[in-house]
């Protein structure tokens, strides 16, 4: 996996110097015969000038065969909402954080394991004795955990889901729902915190 992270101002000699550097990487990966995964990491980049924009994309333009075959693009929010229109191609995501990136390009390319499922139906959760039952939508997903590791989990699938939402929606220019969601993810939040503070002291119950 490479990753290149853009820092400050680039002007187009600094984009043909990168060029080079850039296409040995991706000569070396293929030779070696690994995937051409890429982070690109702009977070720290100021907005560019608009000749370098273009100097990019004529970068880009002349990989050919050498292109990634998985591209994570790592950006604040505004900033991947000025780039989205830019970035429709199936093999190329934005994320807010690396952590993301580089579990997403795990992921497609199967690190650790086979590729992960994706649903679109809810798994379920059941109150069992003193632990919560999490199973389904399919038999690969059965796990049993405390009251509060259930709630933690729930509280950052939430946040996953609220930032893969928000991310999507501004991608698309949808501004509209950006609001409700964050009153329902802030009530969310709110409704896990107090039943957290509802639980039992179990060192109190226990003999």
């Amino acid at each position: 996996m490479l990753t290149v992270t853009r820092t400050g101002q680039w002007s187009v000699a600094t984009v043909g110097a990168h060029e080079i550097l850039f296409r040995q990487e991706l000569e070396a990966l293929r030779l070696a015969g690994r995937t051409r995964n890429l982070i690109v990491d702009i977070g720290g980049t100021w907005p560019q000038e608009r000749d370098v924009v273009w100097a990019l994309r004529r970068m880009e333009a002349r990989l050919g065969d050498l292109r990634p075959e998985r591209i994570a693009v790592v950006s604040s929010f505004g900033t991947a909402r000025l780039h989205a229109r830019h970035l429709k191609q199936a093999d190329t995501q934005i994320f807010a954080s690396m952590r993301f990136a580089r579990e997403w390009i795990m992921r497609q390319a199967g690190v650790g394991g086979a590729h992960s499922e994706i649903h679109d139906k809810p798994s379920f959760a059941d109150a069992e004795g003193m632990h919560v039952h999490i199973h389904g939508p399919t038999a690969a997903t059965d796990i049993v955990l405390t009251p509060a590791a259930a709630l933690e989990t729930a509280k950052r699938i939430g946040d996953a889901a609220v930032e893969v939402i928000i991310e999507n929606a501004m991608a698309e220019g949808g501004r509209a729902s950006i609001a409700l969601l964050t009153e329902t993810a802030d009530a969310s939040l709110a409704n896990a915190r107090l039943q957290l503070q509802q639980l039992p002291d179990t060192n109190q119950l226990s003999h």
